[in-house]
């Protein structure tokens, strides 16, 4: 289920150099989902013509059981490189509802992408969690999140610029309600999981020439490997710029200033301000991806399956 989608902003634009990895904030434009090597080819990729296709698929085993997870990989171009490049932006999703390490709680999700978590008594009856500080950020009707459910939905809301459920008066210098806000639901999470991706396909050509701003980082391995990757749980609109005193983008910042607190040391790099080219020897701020998968998409937070009903 799907509501009030909207074209994205276009800011202006400077000119940079294309390079092979990239850091900081760029305005992409999904080109394909969990695209064949056909795809593949035709944006750049050297693929040999007897290549096995994608696995999107992925199986593994973890403590004895065969644990399976779907790979979304949207690629991407960017748009503010004078060749735009293309890269992917890769999401990981399971069966399993995302629940706290000792099970007692599990997390849910509402029509407008907000999440909580809930209690086995207060999920059963529908009602909104309460916390110390007092009623959670959510609504009713909700649903119980699945692993990787919230950060998928969260790209969707903000690629397809749906009508958010507040918007922030600079003037009044607080949020207000909007009138008619949009609203955005996975359907059928189960056909995901299994490797279907028209549902999420069907949503993306309702604004197919929209773009959104995402935060493009790198991972170093131990053995001195670097890899593209991106900040997955959080966006910003293709209509923002840069600070004209910091140079940086202040929602872009604000993610990532949170993924420093309480977090050491990290192989992920990041950076606020506008793409540009990576390089080994530069100074970035590094911190963890945020994300709650490993490399082979083993979800690492909590592995075991809610112990109470829907």
């Amino acid at each position: 289920m799907i509501e009030n989608v909207n074209a994205s902003k276009n800011p202006s634009t400077g000119e940079f150099v294309d390079i092979r990895k990239y850091i900081g904030v760029a305005s992409v434009n999904v080109l394909a989902i969990n695209p064949n090597n056909e795809k593949l080819r035709k944006y750049g990729w050297t693929i040999p013509e007897d290549a096995k296709e994608p696995e999107y698929l992925v199986t593994t085993e973890r403590d004895g059981k065969s644990i399976t997870n779907a790979r979304v990989r949207f690629l991407v171009q960017i748009q503010d490189l004078q060749e735009k490049p293309v890269v992917s932006l890769d999401f990981w999703c399971r069966p399993e509802l995302a629940v706290n390490r000792d099970g007692t709680k599990c997390k849910i999700i509402d029509a407008y992408g907000r999440t909580a978590w809930g209690t086995k008594e207060e999920i059963q009856s529908r009602r909104v969690p309460q916390y110390a500080s007092g009623p959670a950020n959510i609504s009713t009707p909700y649903k119980p999140c699945h692993q990787g459910e919230e950060e998928l939905v969260s790209f969707l809301f903000k690629y397809l610029n749906i009508t958010p459920l507040q918007v922030y008066d600079r003037n009044k210098q607080t949020w207000v309600a909007t009138k008619d806000p949009g609203r955005l639901t996975i359907d059928d999470w189960s056909a995901i999981c299994s490797g279907n991706i028209q549902e999420l396909a069907r949503y993306l050509s309702l604004q197919p020439e929209n773009r959104v701003k995402v935060v493009l980082g790198v991972r170093n391995t131990d053995d001195n490997r670097t890899y593209q990757t991106f900040l997955n749980t959080g966006y910003i609109s293709n209509g923002s710029s840069p600070d004209h005193n910091t140079g940086e983008y202040i929602g872009a910042r604000r993610l990532i200033d949170k993924y420093f607190k309480n977090r050491s040391e990290s192989p992920y790099s990041f950076s606020a301000e506008p793409v540009r080219e990576w390089r080994e020897t530069s100074t970035e701020v590094t911190d963890n991806s945020g994300t709650m998968f490993d490399d082979e998409g083993n979800f690492v937070a909590d592995d075991d399956d809610l112990p109470f009903g829907e």
